[in-house]
C-alpha cells in the first residue's frame, strides 16, 4: 500500500482487502481458537479422569485393607471399565485376581492376570502378571505351561525370580539337573545386582544333593 495514498483510498483499499480474504482469516481465526478450547478442554478432562481414577484406587485399597470384597469388585470394575487406558486399569486386575487366588477361584485369578500381561503398556506390570500367571499354573501342576509363560522377558529386572520359579518348578518334577543350573543363573544375577539370597542358595545346594544322590542311585543300579 503506498505512503501516499489518501486516507479514503486506503480505507477503500482495505475493503477490497477485507471482502476478498476476510471470510478465510475468520475462518482460521475460529479454528485457531477452537483448538485452543478444544486442548484445555481436554486437558482438563483428563485431570479430571486422573483424579477420579485415583480416588477410587484408594477406596479399592481401603476396601481390601477391611476385606469388603463387595466395595473391592464394585471399585476395580469402574476402573476396569471407566479408566481401562491407565495404570489403574492394571491395579484393579491385579487387585481382583489376588481376591481370587484368597479364594481358590484360580481361572479368575489367571484371566485377570492375563489381561494385564496382555495388555498392559508397562513392561514391569506384564511381567509381574506372567510370574503370578506362572505360579498359579506350577501349582496346578501344570508345568510345561508355566515354563511357557516364563519363556518370554518384558523386565530383565526380574530375571533373578523368574530363574528361581523355573527352579522350583524344575524341582518339582524330578528335572534336578535343569533345576540346579536356573538357580545358579538367579544367584548370578542376584549377586551382579550387589545382593544375596541366603534361602535361594539353599535351595540350590539341596537341589545340587538330591541330583548326586539321583546319580549314586543309578550307578548303583547299573552295578548291580
Amino acid at each position: 500500500m503506498s505512503v501516499y495514498m489518501t486516507e479514503e483510498e486506503q480505507l477503500e483499499s482495505i475493503k477490497k482487502w477485507w471482502k476478498q480474504y476476510g471470510t478465510l482469516v475468520t475462518v482460521l481465526l475460529s479454528l485457531v481458537l477452537f483448538g485452543i478450547a478444544g486442548y484445555r478442554y481436554l486437558h482438563w478432562h483428563q485431570e479430571k479422569l486422573t483424579q477420579q481414577a485415583s480416588v477410587a484406587y484408594e477406596q479399592m485399597m481401603v476396601a481390601l485393607s477391611n476385606q469388603n470384597i463387595k466395595a473391592v469388585r464394585a471399585y476395580a470394575n469402574e476402573l476396569i471399565h471407566e479408566h481401562s487406558r491407565t495404570v489403574y486399569a492394571d491395579a484393579a486386575h491385579m487387585t481382583l485376581a489376588k481376591v481370587y487366588v484368597s479364594k481358590n477361584k484360580l481361572d479368575k485369578a489367571t484371566n485377570e492376570l492375563n489381561a494385564v500381561a496382555s495388555n498392559s503398556k508397562m513392561p514391569t506390570l506384564k511381567q509381574i502378571a506372567k510370574i503370578r500367571i506362572a505360579r498359579i499354573l506350577a501349582a496346578e501342576k501344570s508345568y510345561t505351561n508355566a515354563l511357557k509363560e516364563l519363556s518370554n522377558v518384558e523386565d530383565n529386572t526380574y530375571l533373578p525370580v523368574i530363574n528361581e520359579l523355573k527352579g522350583d518348578i524344575y524341582g518339582a518334577t524330578g528335572q534336578y539337573e535343569e533345576a540346579m543350573n536356573s538357580y545358579k543363573l538367579a544367584l548370578e544375577e542376584v549377586k551382579n545386582n550387589g545382593m544375596g539370597n541366603l534361602f535361594l542358595e539353599m535351595k540350590t545346594n539341596a537341589i545340587a544333593s538330591k541330583s548326586h544322590s539321583m546319580i549314586s542311585e543309578d550307578k548303583k543300579v547299573e552295578s548291580a
